[in-house]
């Protein structure tokens, strides 16, 4: 049965004074690429698939490299919810208390410039367009957001998706099942063996 894994990507600098969205992974980050490539291994993804935000990005570069080159795709769609304009980090408490607001009511504007249900949406149509130019057979990996991510398991899935959020390291993975996106699998901290 193929599978879509989907990663969190690796451990970022969270910098108050840039927004989230440019955030570069740390050194600490880059060394956790190398455990997030073993998890990822057992897949053979044909292609990896990232969101273009550096801190995705980076960690997809360093896992194609560690995979022996596989090749990289980055996809706009499957960039993280938008905070951009109104939506200073803070502190990691305030951060969470927004999550906290934002799961429960994905049709208000909880912070940022988006919904939760316009992210889900947007992410969906990114891996939509994924799983029509790949094989039925084929395994697919996507770099990508904590939150988008638990988004879109969450449509599929009984979950709790603040905890599940909140429960995802920085790399992580969740493993769908295809066709139906049932998560078969969890692994909190990908950044470890």
């Amino acid at each position: 049965m193929p599978q879509l894994v989907l990663v969190k990507h690796s451990n970022s600098d969270h910098n108050p004074l840039q927004p989230a969205a440019d955030w570069p992974l740390t050194a600490e980050g880059l060394r956790r690429c190398r455990p997030l490539a073993q998890h990822l291994k057992p897949y053979r993804a044909k292609r990896l698939y990232s969101s273009p935000m550096p801190k995705a990005i980076q960690t997809a570069k360093r896992v194609a490299l560690e995979l022996n080159d596989v090749p990289l795709s980055e996809c706009p769609l499957l960039a993280e919810h938008s905070r951009q304009s109104n939506a200073p980090y803070g502190s990691l408490a305030e951060f969470h208390a927004r999550m906290k607001r934002l799961f429960p009511a994905p049709n208000e504007l909880a912070f940022g410039d988006e919904t939760a249900e316009e992210a889900k949406h947007r992410f969906r149509r990114g891996i939509e367009s994924i799983l029509e130019s790949s094989t039925k057979a084929e395994n697919i990996v996507v770099i990508s957001h904590g939150t988008v991510i638990v988004l879109f398991a969450a449509q599929y899935n009984p979950i709790d998706s603040f905890q599940l959020w909140q429960s995802l390291k920085m790399p992580s993975l969740v493993v769908l099942d295809l066709p139906d996106f049932r998560i078969s699998k969890v692994i909190e901290d990908a950044g470890i063996l």
